[in-house]
Formats: structure tokens, C-alpha cells, sequence
């Protein structure tokens, strides 16, 4: 049985067109869409992409063919910040597209608003025809939009779970005026605008992006996978992969044993890490620290701390109270490399994202909270070891249940979890 696939992939809100490398046939997929079978010649494929994607919007077929493009850049960012204070933290999914240049005419839209949505992206490729801006960095641009809604008050945030992309809109200069090629109108633009600030700082954005074979580098059987997963599955030899740069490399990982054929196998980053400048080193250093832990026995202080992370997306809330509940757990049951033939959930969560969530763990359950938040923006978190664990959820009706520690996720909004 492949690994699960909710109903929810099907809801693609940007849209990007693609080719089929082995057929040639358009594919369009969903913005985190990886991995494909094409509906013609039913090859599998996953896509690998260096660094962030950048696309483009089509300029109108109204536009006219000989006209010089210009395409200006926006950074869109989607995923979940953390904001975390005394009181307590606060999820904020945000979604927005912005202006990537501060040195264009007022009249340039400073976001995309619906057309990403409305129109089908594509890929920039050494093919693309026109001129592209250089854009400034995602982390200038977006910093006027993301603070908290406190500014006075003493927070820590962190975005977990994010997509970020580079897209491009077309434009071109017509008898002195600058028209928008998405709908082929001219801007309103002030008197005495420079058209020569169109030709400054002009960059090839492309990246390169690999169409993998969905075959098993280990066997040769077909790999199986949800559309936004991170790894792929071989049944055949149990093994798992992933993409580095244009080959499938094998990861390792381990699992808990299931007691039923129905189990459904849920993956966790479990990650050692080093903490400063604050001593959170051991189980003990955490029940210190962490009331909700229970009496710390005196074993506790030879015991290595680890953080688990879900190594999927899933709704803010819940994230949250599995960041908690299986760090002050620190399970330990019997692990072996071996992977079931049982239904697993999709990773579709990267350890560095798992990394970034260790400070949000540590705000959810340390104490005295705001002395945390005081030091958290000055704490350093170094990753030492980074595992893949699969543990065996009970399917019931509504829920699956981890049985060792009772925890429960409902199924619905793992069914949900696609749309993050």
C-alpha cells in the first residue's frame, strides 16, 4: 500500500505547469507538488529543485509578440509562524506575495493578489524569453510584514512548515508607459518616470530542476509516494529516498513494531541537539524545567534529551501539542531499520524545519515562560543528530492513537493537512 494520499492534494490553490520528461505531455501540479505519475505514459517522476522554485506568469495572448518583457519579481511566503510570548503562543498561518524591489514606480501592484491562484505558473528555464529583475533579499523585503502584532511587547517567533518562491510578472513598455502583460493594460504611471530603472541589476533567475526516475536505485521497483512528499517508499526492498540535486540517495530510518496490519506508521524527526546558552541537556535538565514532566527520577539525569518533531504537516494546534506531548514523553520503545508493509503518513516536513521547531518546544514547555521568552531570541540550537522514527498509530474511528502514550491525532485533519 502506498503512503497516504488524502483527498485534500486534489484542492490546488497556484498552479504550476510542468512537462512529462519522458512523454513530453503537460502535467500541471499543485505549488508543492514533488512527485507525479503521468497520466499518459505512467512513468513516475519526482521533481527535485535546487534551492527555492522561481516561475513566471504568462503574459496575455493581447500582448504583442515582439514585445520586450520585463519581468518584475515578488517573494510569495506561505506557512505558519509561531508567536510566542509570556501569555502564551499564537499560530498565525500567513500567505502573501510581495513587491521584491522598493525602487519601482508606486503604481507597480505591490502584491500579486489572485492572479498566482487564477493562472497556471511556469518554471523559468534557459529558454524563457525576456529581461528579469534582480530582487532583493526575502528576508529585507518581508520584515515590514511579519512582526508581531505587539511590537512592544517581548515575543519570539519562528515560521515552521513555509514555502517560499520567487514569481515573476510581465511587463513591457509601450510609447513611454509600462503595461501590464498579465491583462495587457497600461499603469498609470507618474510624469517623469525613468524607463531606465528596467535595466538595471538584470539576472538569469533560473535553477536547475531534475525530473527524477520514481524507480527504486536499490532494486528497480516503482517508488510510491503522496504528490508533496519529501521521500519515497520501495515496498520491495524496504528502503526509503530522497532527492539530492539530480540521484535518489538512501536515508536511514527506524521503526516501532505494529501490533496490527492496520496500524498506520507516523514519522517523527528525533533530534539531539546542543542548547545554549541555557543547560538543557538531559531528560533531568528538561523535568527541571518542565512541570508538566512529572518527578524527575534520578536516572533521568544519564538519559539524553531529545526533541521530536512530526515530520509532517498537520493544523497549528496540533503541531503544537505533539511538539509537547512526545518531547516530555521521551518515548524509547524497541526500534529496528525495518519498514512494515502497514499504510504510513506523508513526510512532507524536512529536518531543518524540525530544527526550527526546537525553540518553540522549548517556549511551549518551559517555565518561568517569560524569563524563556526573554532569552530565546539569543539561544543557539545546534543540531548533533537527526533521526527518522516511524511509530504505529492505531486506527480507530475518528482518530489514530499512539497506544504507548495515548496520544491522539484526529483523521480529518491529517486529511487537511495537505492544504498547510
Amino acid at each position: 500500500m502506498p503512503c497516504s494520499a488524502t483527498s485534500a492534494e486534489k484542492n490546488i490553490s497556484y498552479a504550476v505547469q510542468h512537462q512529462c520528461p519522458q512523454c513530453g505531455a503537460p502535467v500541471t501540479l499543485g505549488e508543492d507538488a514533488r512527485f507525479f505519475v503521468c497520466e499518459f505514459c505512467r512513468v513516475r517522476s519526482f521533481i527535485s529543485q535546487k534551492g527555492f522554485p522561481r516561475y513566471y506568469l504568462p503574459a496575455s495572448p493581447k500582448a504583442p509578440e515582439d514585445a520586450d518583457i520585463v519581468y518584475i519579481p515578488y517573494w510569495r511566503f506561505k506557512g505558519v509562524r509561531y508567536i510566542c510570548r509570556a501569555a502564551g503562543i499564537t499560530p498565525k498561518f500567513t500567505d502573501i506575495s510581495v513587491l521584491a524591489r522598493q525602487d519601482l514606480p508606486q503604481q507597480i501592484p505591490f502584491s500579486l493578489g489572485f492572479r498566482s491562484q487564477a493562472l497556471t505558473m511556469k518554471l523559468i528555464g534557459s529558454d524563457t524569453k525576456g529581461r528579469f529583475l534582480k530582487p532583493m533579499p526575502s528576508a529585507v523585503v518581508l520584515k515590514e510584514r511579519s512582526g508581531p502584532d505587539l511590537p512592544n511587547e517581548t515575543t519570539f517567533q519562528e515560521d515552521i512548515g513555509e514555502t517560499f518562491s520567487l514569481i515573476y510578472a510581465p511587463f513591457y513598455l509601450k510609447n513611454g508607459s509600462l503595461m501590464d502583460a498579465v491583462i495587457n493594460e497600461a499603469l498609470p504611471m507618474t510624469p517623469g518616470f525613468d524607463s531606465a530603472i528596467l535595466d538595471k541589476e538584470i539576472v538569469r533567475p533560473e535553477a536547475d530542476t531534475h525530473f527524477i526516475a520514481g524507480i527504486c536505485p536499490g532494486c528497480g521497483w516503482d517508488l510510491e509516494g503522496a504528490s508533496d512528499s519529501l521521500v519515497l517508499v520501495c515496498r520491495n526492498c524496504k528502503s526509503i529516498w530522497w532527492a539530492k540535486s539530480d540521484r535518489l540517495v538512501k536515508i536511514k530510518f527506524k521503526a516501532a513494531a505494529p501490533a496490527n496490519a492496520t496500524d498506520l506508521m507516523v514519522p517523527f524527526w528525533k533530534i539531539r541537539a546542543q542548547i545554549s546558552p541555557m543547560k538543557l541537556d538531559s531528560h533531568g535538565d528538561l523535568a527541571k524545567m518542565a512541570p508538566q514532566t512529572g518527578v524527575p527520577a534520578l536516572e533521568w539525569d544519564e538519559k539524553p534529551l531529545y526533541f521530536w518533531c512530526p515530520a509532517f504537516k498537520v493544523r497549528p494546534n496540533i503541531f503544537l501539542r505533539l511538539l509537547g506531548q512526545i518531547t516530555t514523553a521521551q518515548p524509547a520503545p524497541s526500534l529496528a531499520p525495518v519498514f512494515e508493509e502497514n499504510p504510513c503518513q506523508t513526510i512532507n516536513l524536512p529536518p531543518s524545519e524540525a530544527v526550527q521547531s526546537i525553540r518553540v518546544t522549548m517556549a511551549s514547555l518551559l517555565r518561568p515562560r517569560k524569563e524563556i521568552i526573554d532569552v530565546l531570541p539569543v539561544t543557539e540550537v545546534v543540531s548533533q543528530q537527526i533521526s527518522l522514527v516511524f511509530l504505529p498509530f492505531e486506527s480507530r474511528h475518528h482518530d489514530i492513537v499512539y497506544r504507548n502514550l495515548n496520544i491522539a491525532i484526529n483523521k480529518n485533519a491529517l486529511a487537511l493537512s495537505a492544504n498547510l
